[in-house]
């Protein structure tokens, strides 16, 4: 079988850090080209995993290389132009999230992909199907073992890994920082990725967003450029490593909102809240919080805090196990240190579970689990919030998961 020709737009840290690695390694792909609007970017990830040839012109690529997929590594601004030429191309895509900043560019991007009638993922794939852990989840849940779920709430919150000075990514002015960016709330389709995966479509939204930390500071670009040029070994090119401990002497402006609440309802009728900020402080030592909380009528489920999963439920029968206290847990992967941004070759990192799922949807002809539908469905969520913290109402949904809403 011959592999997967994969065309990647787009040389940044993500890219070089942990799509690249596995794209060069895994022997159904080959990295055949690559592009960034930084010559430098595009040429040294040539170098660094034997790409045949390298762009900073994306109409030129798609022109040129003989690839069958396309990999959208950008920042957000983009997306749409670049998603939409890929498709009339004929290429396979998948796009890094978000997938776009407003529900008519996602509409866009999943009208182009239907009519060339090519495969499409959009990231993240986590707390999704794609998981076997994601879908023993739901499967639990889907029998019964909550009851009828009725409130959640999803408030990441933690100790910083950047240290407490420290008020979002430290690079890239298109790291949600710039109004092409969209803002936090699209660095984090984590959590309504999470929320959706467990309990369906979102059928409202009421959303109050601000910039709180206008005036912050990054590492300058060039500073990552100087990074790639050093690096010989491929599976050193993630520049976290280091970014994280350089001085970040370039101000920058928030252009965007960067602190968000988010109240859902859900088809299902459950309602809860999420938020989204990047300004992460110190915790006292030892505590471990929890992440998402779902309670339903008969039992209630707990990401994250001691163990990765937790659920209890009135109906013990519809559990794998449980403890003595009548929990059933899925335990964390057991990396010390801590496997992030560095983690171990044998954990679970979507990056690299999306890559697979979409050759393997390629090969086979099927359609990804996270497709274009997903994905307008977790765009419209996120840019719902804004548009009610805008207006001061509540932002009624379009989509569902699976397409349009019935009447909308």
């Amino acid at each position: 079988m011959a592999a997967i020709r994969i065309g990647a737009v787009g040389c940044g840290v993500v890219a070089t850090a942990y799509y690249f690695p596995f794209i060069q390694d895994y022997e159904k792909t080959e990295l055949v080209a690559v592009c960034d609007a930084r010559e430098a970017r595009a040429r040294e990830s040539a170098r660094l995993f034997g790409a045949a040839a390298w762009y900073t012109d994306y109409d030129e690529m798609l022109a040129k290389s003989e690839i069958d997929a396309v990999f959208i590594l950008t920042g957000a601004g983009p997306h749409v132009e670049f998603a939409v030429k890929a498709a009339e191309a004929g290429k396979h895509l998948l796009i890094q999230k978000p997938m776009a900043l407003t529900l008519e560019q996602a509409r866009q991007i999943g009208e182009a992909v239907r009519k060339a009638g090519v495969k499409a993922l959009v990231e993240p794939s986590g707390g999704t199907a794609v998981s076997e852990t994601s879908r023993r989840i739901k499967e639990i849940v889907d029998a019964g073992a909550l009851g009828k779920p009725y409130w959640f709430t999803h408030i990441p919150t933690g100790p910083s890994r950047y240290g407490p000075e420290l008020s979002g990514n430290p690079y890239g002015a298109g790291a949600f920082y710039n109004k092409d960016s969209g803002g936090m709330v699209f660095d984090y389709p984590y959590g309504p990725t999470a929320i959706c995966g467990v309990l369906g479509s979102v059928k409202s939204i009421m959303g109050s967003a601000q910039v709180s930390v206008p005036d912050r500071m990054i590492v300058p670009p060039e500073n990552y450029d100087r990074f790639l040029a050093g690096v010989t070994d491929p599976q050193d090119a993630n520049y976290w490593r280091v970014v994280v401990n350089e001085e970040r002497s370039q101000p920058i402006t928030m252009a965007a909102p960067d602190n968000a609440w988010c109240v859902y309802e859900m088809d299902n009728g459950a309602i809860g809240a999420y938020h989204v900020g990047r300004l992460f402080h110190p915790m006292p030592k030892g505590l471990v919080m929890p992440n998402l909380q779902i309670f339903g009528t008969d039992g209630n489920i707990v990401f994250g805090g001691p163990h990765a999963v937790s659920i209890i439920s009135k109906h013990k029968d519809l559990l794998p196990s449980v403890d003595e206290d009548g929990w059933y847990h899925i335990e964390h992967t057991k990396h010390e240190p801590s496997p992030w941004p560095i983690p171990p070759r044998d954990s679970w990192i979507y990056y690299h579970e999306s890559t697979k799922h979409l050759v393997d949807c390629i090969i086979e002809d099927r359609d990804p689990v996270v497709n274009v539908e997903w994905g307008t469905h977790i765009t419209e969520i996120m840019y719902g919030v804004l548009e009610s913290s805008r207006t001061g109402t509540r932002y009624q949904m379009e989509t569902t998961l699976t397409g349009e809403r019935s009447g909308s």
